[in-house]
């Protein structure tokens, strides 16, 4: 009779879920900070195009790239720029991470302990990718990682918002405090959770996917290992091939949502909700291209 597996303790994910979370801040976060500059560039693009379409004018196309926004950025100050707004990251990231894995966890033990609850049988886990968590369903892991990822979203919605306006070079903030202020002060405590809605609406998805495709491709590579001959790796690779995997499929699923959140947080004043930011979006693409072929 298969032992009944174990639930994970919720410090240790608690600790994974902080550590992993700071070496992500200081290690893509030049990569957060590029994105949010191209992001910004084209914001600002749209702008220009748009009131160069009133007046009858010719605009040029855009030609923004990831080595001339790094050699921008680069030019402000030094290699170090990079690195700007790693502060806001680390107080929103660290704490999140941790939430998360932590309300992730526990939120996957609960769902598992209600089929057990239901008579279901979990003698099958994913011993053959060392899995540490209860087999779920398809739509289970989906709405564990999604409902965790959202209510962590907006715990640590000021602290998201003042980040983005960290990378971006349209405030000028002198510190974290300073930054809480101001946005308190100018636009009230709506302002501290500006975006959310498309926030919301790309991280529930986002974590939702990451968690259904991370099991998918970890269940899938833990059985080649034990099927194949020529399929002999480690756990920890398994791992690491199954969270790469499951963080591009996620993440350029659900890039548009990103896009509509970094343009909200950055002009709450010009993109007050997520139909009308996106409404404004698809209005004004089709001007671009018309005016760029001029």
């Amino acid at each position: 009779m298969p032992s009944k597996q174990k639930a994970s303790d919720p410090v240790t994910h608690l600790i994974g879920g902080a550590v992993s979370g700071l070496c992500a801040c200081i290690f893509v976060q030049p990569l957060d900070l590029i994105k949010t500059r191209l992001q910004q560039q084209q914001q600002a693009h749209l702008a220009f195009i748009k009131q160069g379409g009133q007046a009858g004018l010719s605009i040029a196309p855009l030609e923004s790239t990831i080595w001339k926004t790094v050699f921008g950025i680069v030019k402000e100050g030094s290699v170090l720029s990079l690195w700007r707004g790693t502060a806001p990251t680390i107080v929103r990231n660290v704490p999140g991470a941790a939430m998360y894995f932590t309300v992730l966890n526990e939120a996957r033990t609960l769902l598992a302990r209600r089929k057990i609850n239901n008579g279901a049988d979990l003698s099958e886990t994913n011993n053959a990718s060392g899995s540490a968590l209860p087999k779920l369903s398809n739509t289970e892991n989906l709405v564990a990682g999604g409902a965790s990822r959202a209510a962590i979203g907006f715990v640590m919605m000021p602290a998201t918002v003042i980040k983005v306006r960290y990378e971006s070079n349209l405030y000028n903030y002198k510190s974290m405090s300073g930054a809480f202020t101001s946005i308190f002060r100018t636009e009230g405590i709506r302002g501290l959770w500006a975006g959310f809605g498309a926030t919301a609406m790309r991280d529930a998805p986002l974590a939702g996917l990451y968690v259904l495709f991370y099991e998918q491709a970890k269940t899938y590579l833990g059985n080649l290992r034990t099927t194949s001959p020529y399929f002999d790796v480690s756990t920890p690779t398994i791992h690491m091939v199954a969270g790469v995997t499951a963080g591009f499929f996620s993440t350029t699923l659900t890039h548009p949502f990103d896009m509509l959140k970094t343009r909200m947080q950055l002009k709450p004043a010009e993109y007050r909700n997520v139909l009308q930011a996106a409404r404004k979006v698809l209005l004004v693409r089709p001007l671009i291209l018309n005016l760029e072929k001029m």
